[in-house]
C-alpha cells in the first residue's frame, strides 16, 4: 500500500471515529454553537478516555481532572483572598464597590459543580468573578473535598462547615448574615439546598442559627430517584452520554467501586415498586408534574414503565434506598414543612439538558406549596451555560447571567 492510501486510510479511520464514537452533534439554534460544540466533544474525548482506564483497571476520573487552569482578568479594585474557614480552605472575592461599604452588605455562597468528583475554585473563578461585579456583594466559594476518594458526607460537610464559619464571621467581612445566599451550578447546586435544609433542621434545635435569605440553583441535580425524566430522555446524549450522571452519583455515595450499576441505574432499575418509601417519593419526582410545554414527544416514562433489578445484592440496595432517600444528597425529596421554610428560590435551567426537569420539580413544587420560588428557563442553551457565558464577555450567555445575577440581587436588595 503507498503512502498516500496509508494517509488516506489514517484519515477516514480518524473521521468515522470522530463522527461516530466522539462528536455528538448539538441542536442548531444553540447560540455560539461552534464554541459548545467543541465543548460537548471535549466532554466526550474525556468519557472516551476514562472509559478505556477503567478497562484497564485504573480510576477513569482522571481525565475529567485533567482540566488547565483558564487565567481570569480581575475587574479594578476587586480583591480576591484566601481564608480557612471550618478547616475547609475558601476563595472569598469582594469587589470594588463593596470596599467602600459602611454598613455590613450581601454576600453569596457558592458551590462549585463537576458531578462531586472534579472542578475547584480555579475552574468556576471566571463565574465567581462575574457573579461578584454584576451584584457587588461577596462571593465566598470553599473548596471542598471530591468523590470518589472523599465520598459522601464529606462534600456536604465540607460546605456546611465552611458555611457556618463564614455566617460567624460575617462581622469581619463586614457581610450581613441576614442577606446571605446560598448558590451552586449542576451538582454545587445540589450541596447548596442541601445545605440550607441542613441549617433548617439545626435551627430547629438551635433558634439562633440563621437561615439564608436565598438559594440560587443554576442547572442543580436535586434527586436520584428518577434517572429518566423527559429532559433526561430527550438530552442525556449531549452533554452526559455513556450514563456519565448515574456514575457521578454512584462515586458520590460511596460505589465507585460499582460503575456498572450505572446502566442499571440510568434506565431506573435500582427502584423498587414495591418499597413504599420510595414509592412514596415517587410522587415528587413523576413526569406528570412537569408543565406540558417542557415535553417532546408522546411517551413519558411513568412509574409502571420501571423494570426493577432484583439481581442488585442487599448491601448494594440497601445502600442506594439509604440515598435516594437521604435529603442531603436528595433535596428535593425533602417534607413539605422543609420546603417551606426557604424564604426564596431562583432556579436556571437550560432546555438541552438532562437535568432541566430537576429544576423545574423544584420552582413546581415550592409554588404549589404557596412559598417563592421563579425559574429561569434558557430555551436554546445546554448544561453548564453559565460557566460559558463568564468566559465569553457580551456573548449571549453573558448576557443572561447579567440578568439572572441581576435577579439575584433586587431580590436581596428587596428583602
Amino acid at each position: 500500500m503507498g503512502i498516500l492510501k496509508k494517509v488516506g486510510l489514517t484519515i477516514a479511520v480518524s473521521v468515522v471515529l470522530f463522527g461516530y464514537i466522539i462528536h455528538r452533534p448539538i441542536p442548531h439554534d444553540v447560540p455560539h454553537r461552534f464554541k459548545y460544540q467543541m465543548l460537548i466533544d471535549v466532554v466526550s474525548i474525556q468519557e472516551l478516555l476514562a472509559s478505556v482506564t477503567e478497562k484497564l483497571g485504573y480510576s477513569r476520573w482522571w481525565s475529567y481532572r485533567a482540566i488547565p487552569k483558564v487565567p481570569s482578568t480581575l475587574p479594578d479594585g476587586m480583591k480576591v483572598e484566601n481564608e480557612m474557614l471550618g478547616g475547609v480552605e475558601t476563595v472569598i472575592i469582594t469587589p470594588r464597590s463593596f470596599q467602600a461599604r459602611k454598613e455590613p452588605g450581601p454576600a453569596i455562597i457558592h458551590f462549585h459543580g463537576g458531578g462531586w468528583i472534579m472542578g475547584n475554585t480555579d475552574t468556576t473563578m471566571m463565574l465567581l468573578i462575574q457573579a461578584a461585579e454584576e451584584t457587588g456583594f461577596v462571593v465566598m466559594s470553599p473548596e471542598y473535598r471530591l468523590a470518589p476518594e472523599h465520598p459522601f458526607p464529606a462534600p456536604y460537610d465540607d460546605c456546611m462547615n465552611s458555611t457556618i464559619s463564614f455566617m460567624k464571621s460575617s462581622k469581619r467581612f463586614n457581610v450581613d448574615p441576614k442577606k446571605i445566599t446560598l448558590s451552586g451550578d449542576s451538582a454545587g447546586g445540589n450541596l447548596a439546598m442541601a445545605v440550607y435544609i441542613g441549617l433548617i433542621e439545626m435551627q430547629a434545635s438551635d433558634p439562633t442559627v440563621e437561615l439564608p435569605a436565598m438559594q440560587a440553583l443554576l442547572y442543580p441535580i436535586l434527586q436520584m430517584l428518577n434517572f429518566m425524566t423527559p429532559s433526561y430522555e430527550q438530552s442525556r446524549e449531549f452533554m452526559f452520554n455513556n450514563n456519565l450522571l448515574p456514575k457521578f452519583w454512584l462515586a458520590y455515595i460511596g460505589l465507585n467501586d460499582r460503575l456498572e450499576l450505572a446502566d442499571v441505574v440510568a434506565r431506573n432499575g435500582h427502584v423498587d415498586k414495591s418499597d413504599v418509601e420510595l414509592i412514596e417519593k415517587w410522587n415528587l419526582v413523576s413526569p406528570n408534574l412537569i408543565p406540558d410545554k417542557y415535553k417532546r414527544g408522546d411517551k413519558v416514562f411513568e412509574l409502571d414503565d420501571v423494570v426493577y433489578d432484583d439481581t442488585l445484592d442487599g448491601d448494594v440496595r440497601k445502600l442506594m434506598k439509604e440515598m435516594i432517600l437521604n435529603t442531603k444528597i436528595a433535596p428535593l425529596l425533602a417534607s413539605d414543612e422543609i420546603i417551606l421554610k426557604i424564604k426564596k428560590t431562583l432556579v436556571l435551567v437550560c432546555e438541552y439538558d438532562p437535568l432541566r426537569d430537576d429544576g423545574i420539580l423544584l420552582v413546581e413544587r415550592i409554588k404549589s406549596l404557596g412559598g417563592s420560588a421563579e425559574l429561569y428557563h434558557l430555551p436554546t442553551s445546554l448544561h453548564a451555560a453559565t460557566h460559558i457565558g463568564a468566559s465569553m464577555p457580551g456573548s449571549y450567555y453573558y448576557q443572561e447571567n447579567k440578568i439572572f445575577f441581576k435577579s439575584l440581587k433586587d431580590a436581596i436588595l428587596d428583602n
